[in-house]
């Protein structure tokens, strides 16, 4: 059979500590029930805090109800039980804003408000359910969407974020364990309507895959413990591999520079992660990708990206940060508007990329183009927000400054897919977008490149 004989208190004994108080990530369904139950096998209930995220996606009888049964449930242990509300709306907004499915907006709310709530009640642990069917789910997503090496070792067990030890400790028990512990102990759990639809690619893989699976590879479980153990040593051997190559490049102050037939020399792995160690956390995935295929071509490039800025000369590859660019402030009343830094504004009347920004023109008092500053706000579908975040959002830095269109009423437009972000307009300017005065504005750069499409 593909099961895992360890129950949750012992598994969780030898992962947490016997002192300071300890967050669970609480949500009442039959993981998250196992574990707050097997916790308190092992620590005194008092030391422990059931944090509820209520995210807002279902129907509000169905939260009603499970609300009722988790109390009950924390009662019944004798812990602190706590809801922390998102808001209704909240998720759905967040996923319209970074254009990223409702799954990841609810998942980075969650782990925002579960952070703020361990740092108030004094717990420096955040324990969550994820279980060993979690982990397999994972790993096919990863596999199949072409993750890092590194990305294959799945969830990890332990991380530290903003301070808080996150620990799983069921990870490598299989859900219907942790459903067999909870009724050897008479515990009733709540069932989340949402991992019935097919609208989540997890739930997909849940139905259609991981059954038929775990049903041919009797040993799955114990393989997929093992494997994942595997991918974790490998990404240690892979971030000393690339602790070691970095010593071929030669950095001085903001500028570093490598031998590019020395570059190409390396695994095309190590290669990649050299890469995003000299971009930084300031840098997109679609950036380095670019920058990789460009090194690999083996011809004099230049690519800018944000704050970046990289040449090929000669076999000798430059990495620059940019200097901050000037300030300027030019009235948008032609088609063609050339602005520092390379760029190029234009105003069309037609464009079939659907992704540029329209505008009707005439509602517009007095446009102008600048550079994003601080302070700036925009006002977005979303609500009102800094600039700096919505950049930082977009993984670009929050202090980039970028070219805006604004008149009268503030912040009509910001461009930031120039630099790997997304263009962005005001809500007020959305609709509607079907009037024959509508053009088409976006701002690019003036070299015409195959390395910055």
């Amino acid at each position: 059979m593909n099961t895992i004989e360890r129950t949750p208190p012992e598994v969780i004994r030898t992962l947490i500590d016997k002192e300071g108080r300890i967050a669970v990530a609480f949500s009442g369904g039959a993981d998250s029930l196992a574990l707050l139950v097997g916790v308190c096998e092992v620590r005194d209930p008092e030391d422990i805090v059931a944090l509820y995220v209520n995210h807002r996606l279902r129907p509000e009888e169905e939260l009603e109800a499970e609300l009722v049964l988790n109390r009950k449930n924390a009662e019944r242990l004798g812990v602190v039980f706590e809801v922390l509300d998102l808001g209704p709306g909240s998720v759905e907004d967040l996923a319209k804003e970074r254009k990223k499915g409702v799954e990841e907006a609810a998942r980075t709310l969650r782990y925002q408000v579960l952070l703020r709530a361990c740092k108030m009640h004094g717990c420096p642990t955040l324990l969550t359910g994820h279980n060993a069917d979690d982990q397999l789910e994972t790993l096919l997503r990863r596999l199949f969407t072409a993750g890092s090496l590194s990305s294959l070792q799945g969830i990890r067990s332990r991380l530290e974020q903003d301070g808080i030890t996150i620990l799983r400790p069921v990870l490598n028990c299989p859900h219907k364990d942790l459903e067999a512990y909870l009724v050897e102990g008479g515990w009733a759990w709540s069932e989340d309507s949402t991992n019935k639809a097919e609208t989540y690619q997890r739930n997909l893989l849940r139905r259609r895959m991981t059954g038929d699976l775990l049903s041919i590879f009797e040993g799955a479980y114990t393989a997929l413990e093992v494997q994942t153990r595997r991918f974790a040593d490998l990404a240690v051997f892979l971030e000393s591999s690339v602790e070691k190559a970095f010593e071929g490049v030669d950095v001085r102050g903001d500028e570093a520079s490598f031998s590019l037939s020395w570059f190409q020399l390396l695994p095309s792995t190590v290669q990649e992660l050299l890469l995003f160690r000299l971009a930084g956390a300031d840098s997109s995935s679609a950036f380095i990708a670019n920058v990789h295929r460009a090194l690999k071509a083996d011809k004099h490039a230049i690519m800018e990206s944000g704050s970046h800025r990289i040449e090929v000369h000669r076999g000798v590859v430059t990495w620059k940060r940019n200097e901050e660019p000037w300030s300027y402030a030019i009235e948008a009343i032609g088609d063609e508007i050339v602005l520092p830094g390379n760029l190029v504004f234009r105003r069309e009347a037609e464009n079939r990329d659907s992704t540029l920004l329209r505008i009707d023109g005439t509602v517009l008092e007095n446009p102008v183009l600048r550079l994003s500053r601080d302070g700036d706000e925009f006002a977005g579908e979303g609500g009102t927000a800094n600039v700096a975040k919505i950049l930082s959002s977009q993984g670009l830095p929050p202090a980039l400054r970028v070219p805006v269109l604004v008149d009268r009423s503030g912040i009509v437009a910001i461009f930031a897919r120039v630099y790997g972000g997304r263009d962005r307009l005001a809500k007020r300017f959305k609709a509607p977008l079907a009037r024959r005065l509508t053009n088409i504005y976006s701002v690019s750069r003036r070299i015409d490149d195959e390395i910055y499409e």
